[in-house]
């Protein structure tokens, strides 16, 4: 089959044959999917992991949501899109879970040992900011964490975003800032500033 790129073309033309023919019994399309996509979902599965390990489980569970409800899939976006989500899905998903048992001790070998201690600000209060910082994104509604995490952590530009989620540039942009002030907000309730400072 010819591939052309990741946005449409050929690629997205198959895709959709793919997708049709695996609701229609084919197992087979979904294992070529999963080969097409599959690098591609595994780097953004990296970024919600602590290593290799996680970032698998992450992809597995994401790709056991599309094998169960690829029927779903609207052609309003890419396929790959659509994959991307429920990769970012399952990576927020096992993040907060994980959290809720995973107890963080000072003698951890697997963490990093700083070599010069004064270098470390505090390293305790920066964890619990990133802490709070991934909880407060998961708080955000969907579309609005999505546009705010693809434009400011991953780096696309807004129209690219845009048309990926098949909406007008200004609503990227306005989720993306709705997202940034509840951020804004809930970072200020929780650390307010320093008077003076």
């Amino acid at each position: 089959m010819c591939q052309r790129n990741f946005l449409g073309g050929k690629l997205a033309h198959t895709d959709g044959r793919l997708v049709e023919n695996y609701i229609g019994g084919d197992l087979r399309a979904f294992t070529e999917i999963v080969e097409r996509h599959r690098a591609r979902l595994l780097w953004v599965a990296r970024k919600y992991g602590h290593n290799e390990d996680d970032a698998q489980d992450i992809l597995q569970e994401a790709l056991f949501k599309a094998s169960c409800n690829l029927h779903t899939w609207r052609h309003e976006s890419s396929l790959s899109t659509w994959l991307h989500r429920l990769v970012m899905n399952s990576g927020w998903d096992f993040r907060n879970h994980r959290r809720q048992f995973e107890v963080p001790t000072l003698d951890d070998d697997s963490l990093p040992h700083d070599i010069n201690p004064h270098l470390a600000v505090d390293p305790i209060g920066e964890r619990d900011r990133m802490l709070q910082l991934e909880e407060t994104l998961a708080c955000l509604r969907p579309d609005q964490r999505t546009a705010l995490w693809l434009i400011d952590v991953e780096g696309y530009s807004v129209s690219h975003v845009a048309e990926q989620e098949g909406v007008q540039p200004g609503t990227i942009k306005s989720r993306r800032s709705r997202a940034r002030e509840a951020l804004r907000e809930q970072l200020l309730a929780e650390y307010p500033p320093v008077a003076g400072g």
